[in-house]
C-alpha cells in the first residue's frame, strides 16, 4: 500500500504540472491575442488618421506625392500595419508605409509612429504628425488604453507648432485633447 502513495502522488504532480502548464499557455495565448489585437486596431487608427489631418501646403511636392507613413525606431506592429496601409488613399495620394531607426525634420515621414526607443521631439516644427503610445512628449497624438480599449488623446498646441490642423471631428472623439494657445 505504501508503494502505492508515490506513484499516485508523482500521478498527481504530473497532472497538476500539466494543468499549470495548459493554464499557462493558455493565458499566455490571451495576452498575445490581446496584444495583437490592440495592435491591430492603433493600425487602422494609424491609417484613418490623415483622413482629418491637413498639412502644411508644401507638405506635398506633387499633387500626386504619396503620404507617407513611417514606424520610426521599434516596430510592434509587424504585418498588421502592411496590411492595414495595403492599397489606402487619402485625397489623391497613395499611402505608402516606411520603416526608419530614427525621426528627423527630413526624414519625408507625413506621419510618424514613434516607438517607445525614439524621441518624439527630434520632429517639433517640422510638419510631421508624431503618435505613440502614452508617454510624456511621445507625440501629437498619443494612444490610451482605457476600459480595454484603445482610445487616444491629442496635444493640438503641438499639432499647431508643427503646422498641421486636426479636424474637430477627430478632436471630438479623443478622450483628451490639450488645445491650441490662444494666437
Amino acid at each position: 500500500m505504501d508503494a502505492v502513495k508515490p506513484l499516485a502522488c508523482r500521478a498527481l504532480c504530473r497532472l497538476i504540472a500539466t494543468i499549470v502548464a495548459g493554464t499557462a499557455a493558455l493565458l499566455a495565448g490571451h495576452v498575445l491575442a490581446a496584444e495583437q489585437l490592440e495592435y491591430a486596431v492603433k493600425a487602422a487608427y494609424l491609417v484613418k488618421f490623415p483622413f482629418y489631418v491637413d498639412w502644411p501646403a508644401a507638405a506635398f511636392a506633387q499633387p500626386n506625392a504619396p503620404l507617407v507613413l513611417c514606424v520610426a525606431g521599434e516596430d510592434p506592429f509587424g504585418p498588421l500595419l502592411d496590411e492595414a496601409a495595403n492599397g489606402q488613399q487619402v485625397e489623391g495620394h497613395p499611402l505608402v508605409l516606411r520603416r526608419v531607426k530614427t525621426l528627423s525634420r527630413d526624414s519625408g515621414c507625413h506621419i510618424a509612429y514613434v516607438g517607445a526607443d525614439v524621441r518624439g521631439d527630434a520632429a517639433h516644427g517640422s510638419g510631421i504628425l508624431t503618435v505613440s503610445d502614452a508617454r510624456p512628449g511621445g507625440g501629437i497624438i498619443q494612444f490610451v488604453v482605457r476600459d480595454n480599449r484603445v482610445r487616444f488623446s491629442v496635444d493640438d498646441e503641438a499639432a499647431a507648432q508643427n503646422g498641421i490642423a486636426i479636424s474637430s471631428k477627430l478632436l471630438n472623439v479623443a478622450v483628451a485633447v490639450k488645445p491650441r494657445a490662444p494666437r
